[in-house]
């Protein structure tokens, strides 16, 4: 069956006449990825095409690929990187505090170099979503002051599914916060987004 569930090839521009590919990856392809990174799934892919031009995107842009006319391809390679993971859910719990499943798209752009052979999302990362899903959803400020009691027990990769719950506590000035995945916790803590004064 290979690594994707679609895979399609356009030309880049009609002077070098050089090809891409934008595809889906199945489970075997995110499995790949996750343990060798992306040049080897792209090799597994597309090997006649230089890795850097083997794009592969989220599993929700699967009717979009299917449908786009062969002269739309460019738009969807050439769109930016995404610079969080995809909300598949979103359950407002007790108190001022939020439940949100998310996965995490196989183009996400902190996973670029970090590290080619086993890409794995930055803990900078996770802690600036926790941010900005706080200041979207629960309106509590984006700026960081401190973080305190933070623990990264697990790592998150492409493809990953998580659960992050977020808390505001003391009026919105703290938010403690928990990734966790069907392994189990993968980081947990808390940030301060003001200080005494503030």
């Amino acid at each position: 069956m290979g690594p994707t569930l679609i895979a399609r090839r356009f030309q880049l521009d009609d002077v070098e006449r050089q090809a891409a590919a934008i595809g889906i990856l199945n489970d075997e392809g995110l499995r790949v990825l996750r343990r060798c990174g992306h040049e080897a799934v792209a090799r597994a892919c597309e090997p006649e095409l230089p890795s850097c031009n083997v794009r592969f995107v989220d599993i929700s842009r699967l009717q979009e690929l299917e449908i786009t006319p062969d002269n739309g391809l460019f738009a969807l390679y050439a769109m930016p990187f995404p610079g969080r993971p995809v909300v598949t859910g979103t359950r407002a719990t007790e108190g001022p505090a939020v439940t949100l499943d998310l996965r995490i798209p196989p183009d996400l752009g902190c996973l670029r170099g970090h590290f080619p052979a086993l890409p794995v999302v930055p803990a900078v990362a996770l802690l600036g979503w926790v941010l900005e899903f706080g200041a979207e959803i629960l309106g509590t400020l984006p700026t960081f002051r401190a973080v305190r009691s933070v623990k990264f027990q697990r790592i998150i990769q492409p493809g990953h599914s998580l659960r992050l719950q977020i808390a505001a506590e003391i009026a919105g000035s703290t938010l403690r916060f928990e990734y966790e995945s069907e392994a189990g916790r993968c980081s947990a803590g808390i940030i301060e987004t003001r200080g005494a004064g503030d």
